[in-house]
This record gives structure tokens, C-alpha cells and sequence, in this order.
């Protein structure tokens, strides 16, 4: 039976730093990787042009998850439009998800610790949340 693992990103340094850690930690483990993303609605995805911009981002995004994981062979892509944290936990819930494992990126003093998105996923999914510290350039030497 393999793992089920949610990879939500953003395409930001840590949800790449969390795409390296799943294939360093789990990549000898039977994987089912998803790769998340979640564009939050914005007033000018009533444009086609703008959300034929914002797909093609999102696209990229996954695309260089994906390179970074490297890792597994069973590797889903899906982008939806939605409250990230939500999105994440349902997902989560309704694909019977093992484990969620995303980076951590806050940048207030408070958020710095675990990350707003972090924080709220980790507070209402009742499935496992790793949280992934972003790699710094003196921990890849």
C-alpha cells in the first residue's frame, strides 16, 4: 500500500525546500505524491486573459515542484482557485490524503515561526502536517 502525500506549494523557496525533504525522507517508502496549488480568487480572474495568466502560472509553479521533488513515480498536479488553507484541508479529507507535508514561510514576527497557511492547516486538519523548515544556502553546502 503506498503513502498518500499532499504537497501543497506555492512555488515559493520553502514549499520547494518540503517538495526536497518528501524525496530525502520518503523516497525509499511506496509514494502517491499531489502537488497543490491553490490561486486565490482575485477580482481580475473575470478576465479571461488574466486567468489564462493565472493557469499558466499556476502551471509553472507545479512544473518546478515537481522538478524538485524528483523523487516519485506517481506524481499528481491540480490547481484550484480557493482559501489556501481550506482548499488544503479538504483536499486532504476527501482523497483519504496519509500526510501533508508543506513548507513554512511566514513573514511577520509572529508567522515567522510556522507560517499563517502552516498555522491554519496544521490547527484544523485531522490528517499529519510535517512542517518544513526552508533550507538556507549554508545548509546545501
Amino acid at each position: 500500500m503506498s503513502l498518500a502525500v499532499l504537497l501543497p506549494t506555492d512555488g515559493s523557496a520553502s514549499a520547494l525546500s518540503a517538495a526536497t525533504w518528501v524525496s530525502r525522507h520518503l523516497a525509499g517508502e511506496p509514494l502517491t505524491v499531489t502537488l497543490l496549488h491553490v490561486m486565490t480568487p482575485q477580482l481580475e480572474y473575470s478576465s479571461q486573459d488574466a486567468f489564462v495568466a493565472a493557469r499558466r502560472q499556476s502551471e509553472q509553479i507545479l512544473e518546478a515542484t515537481e522538478r524538485a521533488l524528483g523523487c516519485c513515480p506517481s506524481v499528481e498536479t491540480l490547481s484550484v482557485i480557493g482559501v489556501p488553507h481550506e482548499e488544503i484541508v479538504r483536499y486532504a479529507i476527501d482523497h483519504d490524503i496519509d500526510l501533508i507535508v508543506m513548507g513554512r514561510r511566514g513573514t511577520s514576527p509572529i508567522e515567522h515561526w510556522i507560517g499563517s497557511v502552516a498555522f491554519a492547516v496544521f490547527q484544523r486538519s485531522p490528517v499529519p502536517v510535517t512542517i518544513v523548515e526552508p533550507e538556507r544556502q549554508a545548509d546545501k553546502a
